[in-house]
């Protein structure tokens, strides 16, 4: 094999996985859209048309692949628009769980696709939570799951506590929690305590969590210099919903580093 033909070879590898992306996220959405009833689902719909109507006219990959870039972003350039219809739909859903009501399977399923949304856009901004939401979706015998990391030392409130011996109840910073470097890790493990032990030259710190989503408790984000536009809602009492009827496993979550004395 020359090394022009191997190049070829890997550049027909990515292409085909990049498609294989693309799909997966604008079937993806089309699924999850159409759970929350959005509006945005039926241009999904057309879109998807075109793409099956080219396909069976023996256009190629790349006219397809762009059709479906177009349908995503249409998507994202309607945000506003779809996160406004989004969160009208999940406090509807909230109300419905609080007066006593089941969801129905389809609103169900929009739910958890939107903790798995989630879950991925965590994985840069908020690594420990992205880490704690997967685990979420599986069941555990022993519910009790132990992660080795040290990340979570550079919190200030856990600095604070790492020359302390026993167990304390981290108290987080709750003012300025977005600008400080508590924010990170405060977004997956407030409420926790955290127990320090001597191990030979070093400390063994312990941090333990709960995780777990709460009853009847929404977050309300935005963009500060763009609030209304980008505002959304995180209604912890729908995923408290899918624990309450087994789709979701809450554990308890251990973490542990260790470091020099």
């Amino acid at each position: 094999m020359t090394l022009k033909s191997f190049g070829q070879k890997v550049v027909s590898f990515l292409k085909t996985a990049l498609f294989s992306f693309i799909c997966i996220v604008f079937l993806f959405l089309l699924i999850w859209t159409f759970c929350y009833s959005l509006h945005i689902f039926y241009l999904f719909v057309l879109t998807l048309i075109a793409a099956i109507v080219a396909f069976f006219k023996k256009q190629n990959r790349k006219f397809i692949t762009i059709t479906l870039l177009i349908g995503l972003g249409i998507f994202i350039l309607s945000t506003p628009y779809n996160l406004k219809q989004y969160n009208r739909h999940a406090e509807a859903f909230q109300k419905q769980i609080n007066n006593g009501y089941h969801l129905n399977f389809k609103e169900k399923c929009g739910i958890y696709g939107t903790l798995l949304i989630i879950t991925v856009g965590d994985i840069i901004p908020f690594p420990e939570a992205s880490i704690q939401n997967f685990y979420l979706l599986f069941p555990k015998k022993s519910k009790t799951r132990i992660f080795y990391d040290d990340d979570y030392l550079a919190a200030p409130d856990i600095q604070r506590l790492l020359n302390t011996k026993g167990k304390q109840q981290v108290a987080w910073n709750k003012w300025g929690e977005r600008f400080n470097q508590n924010f990170r890790f405060a977004a997956a493990y407030d409420p926790c305590t955290l127990e320090v032990t001597d191990e030979g030259n070093q400390k063994k710190a312990t941090l333990v969590t709960y995780f777990h989503y709460r009853k009847n408790y929404t977050t309300h984000n935005a963009n500060h210099y763009l609030y209304g536009l980008f505002a959304f809602r995180i209604d912890e009492g729908l995923f408290w919903y899918l624990q309450h009827e087994g789709w979701l496993h809450p554990y308890t979550s251990v973490w542990i580093a260790k470091f020099d004395k």
